[in-house]
């Protein structure tokens, strides 16, 4: 057996106590009476039920908990969207291993991605003990684990909410626990329902690939999208249209909109990627101009693109993906990620215009002169490493997995020029991020205000890996594309968590399920996933398996639910034009209240970009379920 289920505890007046087993899984103690039940759910999957009664002659104010002991010692472990075999890349404050301070870290289940999830492994099991979404008293718990000193893990439920022994708020900033209890009456009970799994991982360190996927079957219900691909086209042009702004003469984007003085204000700063993506928006106005004919649109991508491949682009082959820097004396620190949008983009868009009648040499040779550069300084030991001076070509930061985001790419350059070196140079620098990170369920460096384990790193690995078997239909590259995916959507919420009537996510009906946390030290959703649905649904296509067309789907109905209408949008008494949506919603116990189940005014640049672009490329036919 992989597992022992270990007596139950409770939690009450300041102590612990152990419950003693009465046989027939019954067991009593502490004033209550338990009985658990196990029914199997499919194979390696069982729903256990555990109910709860008072039976002493007072009213109990209590801390219910479940354990279960994994039979075998554990090599790695993951509590799904919290920490990755304990967080221990990078340089935040993030909560680091299963303890502070000796005590063990206890999560509200809303900071898991499935709801209380704990899993541990070996290279030939796993187990993994997580919460049932079938109603709130099942839902409304809290999760920890505890090493054993022979190795084995002990996965533990409690109810309700809890969090200690402090609470992760924001970034690298802590606030003081968090403490709820249960109340029971003489003679009441307390019934609550959790899975328990287990089976042999599908790849080592990779267990939780097989919760993920049984998540999906067990919880969850789907919601429709808020928009259709063509209403959505258009509301995110409008957005795009009111971040625009000149510069040097130049039809740039702004990066975004924040509060000032009880309006929303253009926020200074213009970015090729990252936030700003000026790039994909004066790509996608290019796409929509050739199509439709509108003078303005193609105007203003043609300003747009022309101002980061002329005056933007560095004698050292890099571009500068920040305009500002263009125009100073200032250090231009440039990170692989934005590199790697802007072969992508410039590419995309010097095809365009060709096919078009529309001649920009300009466009095609800054894609490639990025290549280069990173052809000339590929390392052996630190891939394509995290930044460097665009001005002088010196690396700032050799590591984490961001310089993937360059793979796709080379891949593109690749077929742009027909030269084997740069297919080559992508297929090495794959494998090398493959074996040295994904490998180990672990991707990093991404998420550009943070430096730690994150999803947004995955995000080049899946779509590199699907362009590689585009050119090369080999098994390895559709193999590594499933781990990225697997990776990513362990960032995916499974489930709707549930928040008070005075919560932003209730009064404006926000569903969380799909929605797609950004890292280990940033605990808070955002519409990133968007830009991933469609190679969601090449996976699907790819291997038949109905899970990958299943997350594309909720994971595009989360990204675009609070996308302003064209009747626009008042939210905290801010009025959002048409197109706009916040960046982040917080989900669990972060921000500076740190409530939960509240948005923020930061109406960024990047996730209608996003969310146009996919909008672009898929149907409303393409996210359907099969029969």
């Amino acid at each position: 057996m992989t597992y022992t289920i270990l007596p139950p505890r409770c939690h009450r007046d300041g102590e612990e106590y152990m419950l003693e087993p009465l046989g027939d899984n019954r067991y009593q103690g502490g004033g209550f009476q338990v009985t658990l039940q196990a029914e199997p759910v499919k194979e390696g999957c069982v729903k256990l039920t555990h109910t709860w009664v008072n039976t002493g002659s007072r009213t109990e104010r209590f801390q219910p908990e479940l354990r279960i002991r994994g039979e075998f010692a554990c090599t790695h472990y993951v509590i799904p969207g919290v920490s990755y075999d304990g967080n221990h890349w990078g340089n935040g404050l993030e909560p680091k291993g299963l303890e502070r301070d000796g005590a063990p870290w206890v999560f509200d289940y809303r900071r898991t991605t499935i709801p209380g999830c704990t899993i541990s492994e070996d290279s030939e099991q796993y187990l993994a003990l997580f919460a049932s979404d079938d109603a709130p008293m099942s839902l409304t718990c809290s999760c920890a684990m505890v090493p054993q000193e022979d190795g084995k893990m002990v996965h533990r439920l409690l109810y309700p909410v809890i969090e200690r022994p402090l609470t992760y708020s924001s970034r690298d900033r802590y606030t003081e626990a968090y403490e709820s209890f249960l109340a029971l009456e003489p003679g009441e009970t307390f019934t609550a329902r959790a899975y328990v799994a287990q089976g042999r991982p599908v790849a080592p360190r990779y267990g939780s690939a097989n919760v993920e996927d049984l998540a999906l079957e067990l919880l969850g219900k789907d919601y429709p999208s808020a928009y259709s691909m063509e209403q959505l086209q258009g509301l995110c042009k409008s957005h795009a249209l009111h971040l625009m702004k000149k510069d040097h003469d130049r039809q740039l984007f702004c990066i975004g909109f924040l509060p000032e003085g009880g309006i929303q204000r253009k926020r200074e700063g213009v970015e090729f990627g990252w936030c700003g993506q000026n790039g994909m928006y004066a790509r996608l106005f290019l796409q929509e101009a050739l199509e439709t004919g509108d003078q303005e649109l193609l105007e203003i991508a043609l300003s747009n693109l022309d101002a980061w491949t002329q005056e933007g682009r560095s004698s050292t082959g890099l571009v500068f993906t920040q305009y500002e820097r263009v125009w100073d004396d200032q250090p231009a620190i440039v990170d692989t990620c934005n590199q790697g949008f802007a072969m992508v983009e410039l590419l995309k868009a010097y095809r365009l215009a060709k096919d078009g009648g529309i001649q920009r040499e300009a466009w095609r040779e800054t894609a490639l002169g990025i290549a280069d550069f990173f052809s000339a300084h590929w390392s052996e030991t630190h891939g394509f490493g995290k930044s460097w001076d665009a001005r002088t070509g010196e690396p700032k930061d050799p590591n984490g997995t961001i310089g993937a985001y360059l793979i796709p790419g080379l891949v593109d350059v690749y077929r742009e020029t027909g030269e084997s070196r740069y297919l080559e140079l992508a297929k090495r620098a794959y494998r090398f991020y493959a074996q040295r990170d994904l490998k180990q369920f672990l991707c990093t460096a991404g998420a550009l205000d943070t430096y730690c384990i994150d999803k947004e790193t995955s995000g080049p690995m899946l779509v590199a890996a699907l362009r590689l078997y585009g050119v090369e239909p080999q098994e390895e590259w559709l193999e590594w594309a499933k781990r990225a995916g697997w990776y990513f959507c362990s960032w995916m919420m499974h489930y709707d968590a549930l928040y008070e009537a005075d919560r932003d996510f209730t009064k404006e009906g926000y569903h969380t399920l799909g929605g797609t946390t950004v890292s280990a030290q940033h605990h808070h959703i955002d519409p990133w996933g968007a830009l991933m649905v469609p190679s969601l649904t090449q996976l699907y296509r790819l291997t038949g398996d109905w899970h990958w067309q299943r997350r594309a789907r909720l994971i595009w109905a989360n990204a675009i639910q609070n996308i302003a209408p064209w009747r626009g949008k008042l939210i905290h008494g801010l009025w959002r034009y048409p197109g706009a949506q916040n960046e982040a919603y917080l989900h669990c116990r972060w921000g500076e209240v740190a409530t939960g189940g509240n948005f923020n005014d930061w109406l960024v640049a990047w996730p209608q970009a996003y969310c146009w672009n996919t909008a672009t490329v898929l149907k409303d036919e393409d996210l359907q379920l099969p029969c």
